[in-house]
């Protein structure tokens, strides 16, 4: 995946406040696009539905606004915000 694209997966990403931080993001070409795969961290107060609810919505934003993602994995990770380190 090209690093016009990768910007573009991470534009989105800043949207929303909600997550803290990013890591681990990989992509696969899987013909002519692209799989792609990465952990968010979020608040360890938030429900296990709202972090979740927050990921499946950033989903599908990254898979139907850029059209070289075919498929995109979001592992979510509960941090307490107190502690992050970039």
């Amino acid at each position: 995946m090209n690093d016009d694209e990768k910007k573009k997966v991470y534009d989105i990403i800043k949207n929303y406040t909600e997550i803290e931080k990013v890591t681990h993001f990989n992509s696969t070409p899987v013909g002519y696009k692209y799989q792609i795969s990465f952990s968010i961290f979020v608040d360890g107060s938030m429900s296990t539905l709202d972090s979740h609810a927050i990921a499946d919505k950033l989903e599908k934003e990254i898979n139907s606004t850029i059209d070289d993602i075919y498929l995109t994995v979001i592992h979510v990770n509960p941090i307490d915000s107190k502690n992050i380190k970039n």
